[in-house]
């Protein structure tokens, strides 16, 4: 398990590199469900959890945790 984030909570993310946490990402139970632009949705179908994760210049600038729903 990653020393940062939890199947529930994606937001320790930010500010990561996008290469690096991608692995810890998959490792917590997320799989990357659509894209927009540069805003991955991101589900864990075992917690009903969804983030949009935006990248920029490499890194994730943005992280916010979303109803299931909206994955």
């Amino acid at each position: 398990m990653p020393s940062v984030g939890s199947s529930t909570d994606l937001t320790a993310f930010e500010g990561a590199r996008a290469g690096q946490a991608e692995m810890g990402i998959r490792s917590l139970g997320y799989e990357a469900i659509r894209s927009a632009g540069l805003t991955t949705y991101w589900f864990n179908r075992d917690t009903g959890a969804c983030a949009a994760i935006t990248t920029a210049d490499g890194r994730y600038s943005n992280v916010t945790m979303l109803p299931a729903e909206d994955c």
